[in-house]
Parts: C-alpha cells; structure tokens; sequence
C-alpha cells in the first residue's frame, strides 16, 4: 500500500474529521473458519489476524462487543476514536482454539455466535456435511438434475470443488425442510459418501465447557439459531422454534449470552423484513447481524438495529486498512 495513502487513512486528525462528517462509523467483522491445512475452505490465517490487530492497536482503533456497539448507538453514547469489533460465526472447535485466542490477547471483545444443535451435538449441520462430502469424495464430476434444475459440476481439480460446493449450498440453503432431506440424500448417494453422526476432526464442534471457559476469558457468545437454515426456508413456527430453543440453551449454558442475533447465512436473500419483525417480537434481542457487507455508522445502527452490517475478514493486511478507514465507510454508501 502507498505511503501516503495509508497516512491519510490512518491519521487521527483526519479519522476524527471523517467522524465528524459521515457520522460514528464502525467496522464489524464477520469471521468463519481459521485457514484450514487442505485449503478446503477459505479461511483467515491467525498469522494475517494478529498482524491487523497489532496494526490496530499502534493506529489508535477502539475495540467494542456487538452489544456494546449496539448500546452506544441506541443510547447516543459517542466514543472518541474508530470502532473495530469482531464476530465470529457459527461455533467450530478451530475458531476457539486458534482466532480466539488472538482476539482475547488483543482485548477485542469478540462475540462467537454458536449454531446450538451443532454444539449440543444433535445435528452436523447439512452445509457442513455437503462440504465435507464434496472435498472427499473420489467422484471427479457431478451431474443430476433436482426440481427442475440442472447440474453438471467439474470435481476435478481443487478450485472446481470448492466452485461446487458454493453452487450446491446456494441451491440447497432456499429448499424447503423436505426438499433439502431429498436433496442431501441424492448428493450424498452420488458422491458416494456416508456421513457419520459425529461430525469430523475437521469440523468439530466447541463443546458448552469450552465455550463457558473462553466466556470467562472475555468472549462473548450469542445465538446463530439451531439448525443454521436460513430463514427464507422455515416456517414462523419453525424460525420461532429455533430462537425460543437457542434462546434457552444459551441461558442455561452461560453466564452472560450476548443479546444480538446473528441470522444464519445472513444475506439479503436469506432472510425477510417480516422475519426480522419476528426476531424483534421475541424481545431475546437488542439487535442483528448480517452478511450485507459494508462499513456502518450510529446513526444507522440507531435506524435500524436489526439490520446491522459486517465485512468478511479480508485476505490481506491491506485490505484489512482499508475496510477499517472512514475510506471504506464512503465506499459502502456510495
């Protein structure tokens, strides 16, 4: 990165203009899976996430929970320098044993948003079997057609499968309860693959002891529903179902759970302004993240608070100084 250009991004004077302008601004980071050995999945490497938050740290960023980013903007309250805050999504036992920890060290005040049937060991969840299936099976090529749609997926090579994998996800993640049981059923058959009840090393999950330790260390851990269907494919009953279960579990499990929701998957595809309605109506909440990528103020938070969004952790340093800078902000609303 230029010089220059990262000086302008990162001087305090300038920050503190650009606050004064757009508004509070705040960066919130969505993070998956660490960098796994296979390259099965993208992933963030602890290496590139300690390097950032070290560079956070020298460039004067504040750290702050969800929750308190929520509450500082429903409430007015205005902190002095740019927020940076950290989420995790889903709940695997390589999230708590390699980003955690270097989330904690930084005092971050990360949040982990727990899939709960995966951590209560009731369900692995079916976009993780479809992953896990795709990268192991010995089948070089995929073709079938399910309701109308027509597949014909290159397993060949290592990028084509992980193309596979997103192409399969997308289809899946809109069908409904029944569908999705026909359609893993016939992937699986194809790829001539059998999953076990106990999910594998590769996508263990944390375990409620484990989570309740990292508690007491400084994370946070709120609720990505049960099943980690998105919400366009469920009933009212069903969604209702999945945070009323949530809900309780990680009340029972924890001390403190975090009161922002995380909608499972999270794009604008997944997800409806009713079920949002629904989410508030619990009264679980004081919040919601998204998938929508993009920079966000106070002020917008403060407008609509079940609607917040996240950037994916990036692949590069300097994409990480730039997504965190007032630049970033300007960008995502133009």
């Amino acid at each position: 990165m230029n010089g220059l250009f990262n000086k302008i991004l990162t001087s305090p004077q300038i920050s503190s203009l650009m606050n004064a302008i757009v508004g509070h601004y705040v960066t919130i980071y969505m993070i998956h899976r660490p960098k796994p050995t296979d390259d099965a999945y993208e992933g963030v490497s602890p290496e590139l996430l300690e390097k950032c938050l070290t560079y956070a740290n020298s460039a004067g960023y504040e750290f702050a929970s969800i929750d308190e980013v929520i509450t500082d903007a429903l409430s007015g309250k205005k902190r002095k320098r740019p927020t940076l805050c950290f989420t995790l999504d889903d709940g695997y036992k390589d999230q708590l044993e390699q980003l955690v920890p270097v989330l904690l060290k930084h005092n971050c005040k990360p949040t982990l948003f727990a899939i709960v049937d995966m951590i209560d060991g009731t369900n692995w969840p079916w976009d993780s079997i479809l992953s896990f299936a795709i990268w192991n099976t010995g089948k070089s090529k995929l073709n079938f057609m399910f309701e109308n749609a027509e597949f014909n997926l290159d397993l060949s090579q290592p990028y084509s499968r992980r193309a596979a994998r997103r192409t399969l996800t997308h289809f899946g993640k809109k069908l409904s309860s029944d569908a999705l049981v026909n359609y893993m059923q016939l992937l699986l058959t194809l790829l001539d693959f059998s999953p076990t009840q106990e999910a594998p090393a590769a996508y263990r999950p944390i375990t409620w002891s484990a989570l309740r330790d990292a508690e007491k260390a400084g994370l946070r851990v709120g609720s990505h529903a049960c099943s980690h269907r998105v919400f366009s494919a469920l009933t009212d009953a069903q969604i209702l179902d999945e945070l009323q279960r949530a809900h309780e579990r990680l009340k029972c499990e924890l001390v403190s759970p975090s009161q922002t929701f995380c909608y499972p998957s999270g794009t604008l595809s997944d997800f409806s302004p009713h079920h949002t309605e629904l989410i508030q109506k619990t009264g679980f909440f004081i919040g919601a993240v998204t998938s929508i990528s993009g920079n966000t103020t106070h002020q917008n938070i403060r407008k609509s608070p079940f609607l917040i969004r996240r950037h994916s952790f990036p692949s590069s340093f300097e994409k990480f100084v730039r997504y965190s800078s007032w630049l970033e902000y300007i960008r995502s609303n133009i």
